[in-house]
């Protein structure tokens, strides 16, 4: 189908997107991903073509590519319908793609690529106006502000840097690196918190997300558990958004955000088959057990 007027492309785009969505495995039908026993039953779950006669851990590799190329091919399909798509539905394929490509890498150069990345997102809200402006500088405050929060948390644990190393290294919202910035002042109330001290981190405002604590038990703030967490309530924030205000540029990059969470699953449920891990640990690690469903 050929690109089709605003109006009528928003209304098209809006209604395959959430039928899409209705499809897809998150929610309740999330269970189903995490109830599968083979990987070949997961393959069968999520395509329709015949299981490949491969070796597992090229089937889970297979899985995991395929189910990424199914879901972009998707987003580039609903992007098509518009004869000029928003720049920020271009702009957060375009960090996606980056992630990926950055994932495996880990240097300092590398935080700072990612902070380059990151404000071209943030600045990208300059193309909106009105309702869409609004809400996606609410949802956009909210992951950026968790990217800060993680990146003290990983460089306080994994690399052992001072508060005043951590600071230098947040995305700020303006050139001027101020404690109370937009962006950074969540990630800079916890720059000073003891990471082996339960006591320190109980009130924190996303204390619900912190990995469990066993009174007598020696703790330290695991990263990868809040991320987890932290990944999971973002992405029910998004669902919110899809549903708030259908046919708008917010309806659409909350899909694309939902279903970059599906496929967080997918990889989780993959890898986890191929390891033989169980399900609740499986389901964990996907950050479905540590938070409610998306």
């Amino acid at each position: 189908m050929g690109s089709l007027d605003t109006s009528a492309a928003s209304s098209f785009v809006y209604a395959k997107a959430s039928g899409l969505l209705a499809k897809s495995f998150t929610g309740e039908n999330a269970i189903k991903l995490f109830s599968v026993q083979s990987l070949r039953e997961l393959y069968t779950l999520l395509f329709d073509d015949e299981v490949p006669s491969v070796p597992e851990v090229l089937l889970s590799k297979e899985i995991e590519v395929k189910s990424e190329e199914k879901f972009l091919t998707q987003y580039k399909n609903l992007l098509d319908e518009f004869e000029q798509p928003s720049p920020i539905l271009s702009e957060i394929l375009s960090f996606y793609e980056y992630e990926i490509s950055e994932k495996s890498a880990d240097s300092e150069e590398n935080a700072k690529n990612d902070r380059e990345r990151i404000m071209a997102l943030w600045n990208s809200l300059s193309s909106l106006s009105g309702t869409d402006r609004e809400n996606l500088e609410q949802l956009y405050k909210m992951e950026i502000s968790f990217k800060n929060i993680l990146w003290v948390l990983r460089l306080k644990v994994y690399y052992r840097f001072s508060p005043e190393e951590i600071l230098e290294h947040l995305v700020y919202s303006e050139n001027r690196k101020r404690k109370d910035d937009v962006l950074a002042r969540e990630a800079v109330a916890i720059a000073r918190k003891d990471i082996s001290s339960y006591d320190d981190w109980k009130n924190w405002k996303y204390a619900e997300f912190l990995n469990p604590h066993e009174e007598g038990v020696i703790w330290e703030i695991d990263p990868c558990w809040i991320e987890r967490s932290l990944k999971s309530y973002l992405a029910k924030a998004y669902k919110r958004f899809f549903h708030k205000d259908p046919m708008s540029v917010t309806s659409l990059v909350s899909w694309f955000r939902i279903k970059q969470y599906e496929l967080d699953c997918i990889r989780a449920v993959a890898e986890g088959l191929r390891l033989g891990v169980e399900q609740e640990r499986v389901m964990e690690v996907a950050g479905y057990a540590s938070a409610q469903s998306v």
